[in-house]
């Protein structure tokens, strides 16, 4: 970018509370020509179809509209609020559609590669800023030819906002993940066992071995329900069979918890390995 020099770094776009602060705005409006309330050369329709079309998105539904209805404050609210990669596709997509239309680049090129290169550095500053740390918890633990499919299926629904739709892979990967656990600790399984009981099994493997604090354990206790919660979900309400989808905003809470309780579970087991830790079998009783 023009002024940076190898001992330099460009200062941040993104502001300490808001993704796209007002000395920005005038930026991104003239990249996308979205002040007065317009955005390239779309219409309402025509916008609604772009984005139902490249991305599955309803973009004028309310809760990007935290600014107004208009489509320039709608495209800057679905900036501020959408999952931050999402909206990084979306942003590379936009300027992809806008190279394409006559009149909408600068006729200046160094100030076209001026704006580039902020929409590139705006885009990146967005993913790292992402929130949703999918490789702590979603692992390529095996071989496993079909693990790698999983996982992304699972990412790009997460990072599209789709947590219904991934609850179903969701289940799948764990009851996988919890399987090869309890093979590596010795214990075989059945293809008919639930998650839960699979994770049950798992957990009293922690608790006999006593890698698990009496701070966490009861903590870890819990995670029983929810692994049964997910079961349940994945059975009655998923795209596994012929359900009507969880809620968004509860499919999103079961997900939140199962990605945080899938990262603890990888932290355990990376310090389990680097201390050579207790493969022993599990002790039958109750779970965990």
């Amino acid at each position: 970018m023009a002024g940076e020099t190898p001992d330099t770094q460009q200062p941040r776009i993104i502001g300490r509370t808001l993704r796209l602060p007002s000395n920005q705005r005038q930026v991104f409006d003239q990249i996308f020509h979205s002040g007065g309330g317009y955005v390239l050369d779309f219409s309402d329709r025509t916008m609604s179809e772009w984005f139902e079309e490249n991305f599955g998105i309803n973009i004028f539904q309310e809760r990007f509209q935290i600014e107004g209805s208009s489509k320039g404050k709608t495209l800057r609210g679905f900036v501020s609020v959408a999952e931050p990669r999402l909206v990084a596709q979306v942003l590379r997509a936009l300027w992809a559609y806008r190279n394409t239309l006559d009149g909408y680049t600068d006729d200046d090129p160094k100030k076209e590669t001026r704006l580039h290169d902020w929409l590139k550095q705006f885009t990146a500053e967005l993913e790292s800023s992402s929130t949703l740390r999918f490789d702590e918890s979603f692992t390529d633990f095996s071989a496993d030819t079909t693990l790698a499919k999983l996982r992304a299926s699972i990412a790009a629904d997460l990072i599209a906002e789709k947590p219904d739709v991934a609850l179903d892979r969701v289940h799948t990967y764990c009851v996988k993940r919890f399987r090869h656990l309890l093979s590596r600790h010795g214990q075989s399984t059945d293809a008919r066992t639930p998650l839960d009981a699979l994770f049950g099994a798992y957990g009293r493997i922690l608790r006999d071995s006593r890698d698990v604090s009496e701070f966490a354990l009861p903590t870890l206790r819990m995670q029983h329900k929810l692994f049964d919660g997910l079961n349940q979900a994945r059975n009655k309400r998923s795209l596994a069979h012929d359900n009507e989808l969880l809620d968004l905003s509860e499919a999103q809470y079961v997900i939140e918890c199962v990605v945080a309780s899938l990262a603890f579970i990888e932290r355990l087991e990376a310090r389990r390995a680097s201390e050579g830790g207790d493969r022993g079998i599990a002790t039958q009783g109750s779970p965990v």
